[in-house]
């Protein structure tokens, strides 16, 4: 263990192992890539083939699960991208143990083929949500719908009199992987700058396999037994080019960036998406009796799966509407926060004024009676400014004492107006707990008005509050900021009734 600048704890990794892995894949794809060039790789290739076709998927699933130790960013993607690949590893193993010589096609490798298409989807969805520092626990239920769909449709095909045709499988593989490659350009910032080389790699990565698995399909449904050696070596770069994906840092956040996505992004729900979608149509097909009875069942399961996703979607996005309201929202008395102001203010499109108030005399109240008995005076003193104000008129309160008011559309002399009408409803006496309370109150009036290039949210707070500390230095009242260059002679500033 090594400590780094800050003075934490970090993990020592040799890059001389992944090199070593990484150059262990490379030499097999190579050395595959000639055996296909000289007709060895193909039907009747001998198990250390078989073998050799391994090493790319056992070196890559390696690197993929060193790059998923604590500590390490985006640890569960890669965690993922290695059970995925080592499926494809345990697939050859499989074939060179049972000696059956063709690598990829019997009942249990397509299994476990499905499987890999399976967690190569939760891979991608770690991937996309670990880039923008979020996770929902939603996806691994997108991974059950992907699931069942995938399995749907590799169940297409019977098989033929060696059990060796599975168009399904590569028809499925095919899907799989041209809509995983949308997915990570659109969603996974390729558009971005600098671009993200893990991106790029894993855009390759699928590309090919997904070619490969493109013209594997047109060869087995038009009869081809074996699938010839260059589609397996094209197959091959998948494993290849992930083992190289890892080695890519996470991109930095720009400064200011958003750092609270949404919860349910339309990226991620893509893909189990178009299963289900894929899983209708199967189980419509099937009503004319050509769909086989397990993939009619997958699809079912699907579309059911699917449904429970579309249940849990909804929820996520009622809660986030409850979380952005709250985030928006004073607990004391109700009103939009100061947040939820500056929205207010940024959104503007027409020429607007803003007051902004202080209760005077407040502290006292804290210390004579209470803090409980202060929350009630607040709450009372929101309700008669509310009781003042129009419906298009927003009302925030900004912390402790202090009351903003937005007016759309108002001028600086309605403006005021207004303001003075707030002054006597907020001073008129209150009580609470047979005690009689009497506030004073300063309010600061200011506009778009009074720039000539138009205020921003602020600058207006600014101007708002330069003029409300005028109005509470002379004992209270209402005070409209007057920049020397633009004088309004006829609001009458700092009047006390």
């Amino acid at each position: 263990m090594s400590r780094d600048g800050g003075g934490r704890l970090r993990e020592s990794r040799d890059p001389r192992v992944d090199q070593a892995l990484r150059a262990t894949a490379v030499i097999a794809l190579l050395a595959a890539g000639l055996l296909a060039a000289a007709g060895v790789l193909g039907p009747d290739e001998p198990v250390i083939v078989t073998i050799l076709i391994g090493i790319p998927y056992a070196a890559c699933a390696a690197i993929c699960l060193r790059h998923a130790r604590p500590g390490r960013p985006r640890r569960a993607a890669w965690a993922t991208a290695g059970f995925a690949v080592g499926t494809g590893a345990l697939a050859q193993l499989w074939a060179a143990v049972t000696g059956r010589g063709e690598p990829v096609h019997t009942p249990t490798t397509d299994g476990l083929t499905v499987l890999g298409l399976v967690l190569l989807y939760l891979f991608v969805g770690l991937l996309l949500q670990a880039d923008r520092r979020v996770f929902s626990t939603g996806i691994w239920l997108d991974g059950v719908v992907a699931g069942f769909g995938i399995g749907a449709l590799a169940c297409l095909g019977a098989p033929g009199p060696n059990g060796s045709d599975r168009l399904g499988v590569h028809l499925a593989a095919a899907l799989v992987f041209i809509v995983l490659t949308l997915l990570v350009v659109v969603g996974g910032g390729l558009r971005g700058r600098p671009v993200d080389r893990t991106h790029v790699l894993v855009v390759a990565a699928f590309s090919a396999a997904g070619i490969a698995d493109g013209f594997a399909m047109l060869g087995h449904a038009g009869g081809m037994i074996a699938e010839p050696g260059y589609l397996v070596v094209l197959s091959l770069a998948l494993p290849t080019l992930l083992a190289f994906a890892p080695a890519s840092p996470l991109p930095r956040r720009r400064a200011g960036a958003a750092t609270t996505p949404s919860i349910v992004g339309w990226a991620t729900l893509a893909v189990p998406a178009f299963f289900a979608v894929s899983s209708v149509l199967l189980l419509t097909i099937g009503q004319s009796g050509r769909l086989p009875a397990l993939s009619g069942a997958l699809a079912a399961v699907c579309v059911l799966a699917a449904f429970a996703r579309a249940s849990l979607t909804f929820r996520e996005l009622r809660d986030l509407r409850d979380v952005h309201q709250q985030a928006r929202t004073d607990d004391l008395t109700g009103l939009p926060n100061r947040r939820a102001l500056y929205e207010h203010l940024e959104a503007l499109t027409e020429p607007a004024s803003l007051l902004l108030l202080d209760l005077d005399g407040f502290k006292e109240v804290n210390d004579s009676i209470g803090h409980a008995a202060g929350d009630q005076v607040l709450a009372q003193t929101a309700e008669r400014i509310k009781a003042v104000l129009g419906p298009s008129q927003v009302l925030a309160r900004l912390g402790g004492d202090e009351f903003a008011i937005l007016l759309p559309g108002a001028t600086l002399a309605e403006a005021a107006d207004l303001a003075w009408r707030i002054h006597v409803a907020v001073t008129c006496p209150s009580h609470v707990a047979d005690t009689e309370i009497r506030l004073g109150v300063s309010i600061g009036v200011t506009g778009t008005h009074l720039s000539e290039t138009g205020a921003g949210s602020g600058e207006l707070l600014r101007t708002a509050d330069i003029a409300m500390y005028v109005a509470k230095r002379r004992g209270g009242g209402v005070a409209a900021y007057e920049p020397p260059a633009l004088r309004t002679p006829e609001l009458v500033t700092a009047k006390n009734h």
